[in-house]
């Protein structure tokens, strides 16, 4: 939308039929949250992976982008790890610095 000056987009119904406007601040203030809750929120999602030791994963972040560093069992608990972390509300990108003790992909 930036990039192309587009400032608000019709939304329309299975028929095409007009139910409302979305604006650019409407999108972006989905991601306008304090860098603090967003952290707690990935903190309590990795806190709900109950098969995966996230005791020695630190998570730090600045400006959306989360900074995922630390150390878990498998190279697939970090690949999960980071999918959860990307996923919550108001991250703009993921930085991985896991590492992992066994190889599993």
């Amino acid at each position: 939308m930036d990039e192309y000056g587009v400032v608000c987009l019709p939304v329309v119904d299975d028929r095409g039929c007009l139910v409302g406007v979305v604006s650019r601040h409407d999108l972006v203030k989905v991601f306008l949250r304090p860098d603090e809750d967003i952290a707690d929120e990935i903190r309590e999602e990795l806190d709900h992976l109950a098969w995966v030791d996230t005791s020695h994963v630190e998570v730090a972040v600045k400006d959306g982008v989360v900074a995922l560093d630390g150390r878990t069992g498998t190279r697939t608990d970090v690949s999960l790890i980071n999918r959860r972390a990307a996923r919550v509300n108001g991250v703009v990108d993921v930085r991985d610095e896991l590492l992992w003790d066994e190889e599993d992909a």
